[in-house]
């Protein structure tokens, strides 16, 4: 069943994230989308800044999975999956590429960032989701981060945004109808090919549940589930 996307825009918001969760809580349905035009205090993971200028586009919404909290891992890249395959369907000629677990990167450089938070039911499934994502639309911090510059082909931040919300709900009923094989196999062909150096080990694969999987220096393969990762020589946290 497709999700019914139910969008609030605000010219101004210190962050849509805090908005959205507030309305989790409230017992807004799932679907239910807080944008906003101008964002001053946005959230990034691990407690960073993302800070979204007029021209950008900054939007969080309510998922309500009803999953164990493992499965959390998987949602994060069913949607970064839809947000690289849209950005691929307006910037062709782009390299658009996912680094674990959740930002999209364009030409080497952060477009955009998801970020996950959410609430548990006392059997420790996922009562609520929200899931906040920043994307440079046409604006851009100066350091590590690459500019999405739509205005070359004229696309309207509320159409991409459409797209976008459509692409993650058709992702997200495959991951609830046909499990996370698909999806995981669509991550892995916009990631590193196997073998690439990172802060953590050598990249080799991801696993059912989405936790990053890299060979060590002695060659045995070991599991990833949390941190910032990023190529060995390229420390892309900066500016998340």
């Amino acid at each position: 069943m497709s999700i019914y996307w139910d969008i609030e825009v605000f010219a101004e918001l210190p962050s849509t994230q805090s908005i959205c969760k507030n309305g989790a809580e409230d017992g807004k349905a799932e679907g239910y989308v807080v944008r906003a035009l101008k964002q001053t205090q946005g959230k990034g993971r691990h407690g960073k800044s993302w800070v979204s200028d007029e021209g950008g586009l900054a939007f969080s919404f309510v998922l309500r999975p009803g999953v164990p909290v493992k499965n959390i891992g998987q949602i994060s890249i069913a949607v970064g999956v839809a947000l690289a395959e849209v950005f691929v369907r307006y910037l062709p000629e782009s390299d658009v590429k996912l680094k674990w677990p959740n930002d999209v990167f364009l030409e080497g450089k952060k477009a955009a960032g998801i970020l996950l938070e959410t609430n548990l039911n006392e059997k420790q499934n996922v009562e609520w989701l929200v899931v906040g994502i920043g994307i440079n639309f046409n604006s851009a911090p100066d350091i590590g981060h690459a500019l999405c510059n739509f205005s070359d082909i004229d696309v309207e931040p509320t159409v991409f945004l459409n797209d976008v919300l459509s692409c993650i709900g058709d992702r997200y009923a495959t991951l609830k109808s046909a499990g996370f094989e698909t999806i995981r196999k669509a991550w892995l062909g916009y990631s590193y090919p196997v073998g690439t150096l990172l802060n953590v080990g050598r990249f080799h694969s991801l696993d059912e549940m989405g936790n990053l999987i890299v060979r060590d220096e002695a060659g045995s393969l070991k599991s990833v589930s949390a941190g910032d990762v990023h190529l060995k020589e390229q420390h892309y946290a900066v500016g998340h």
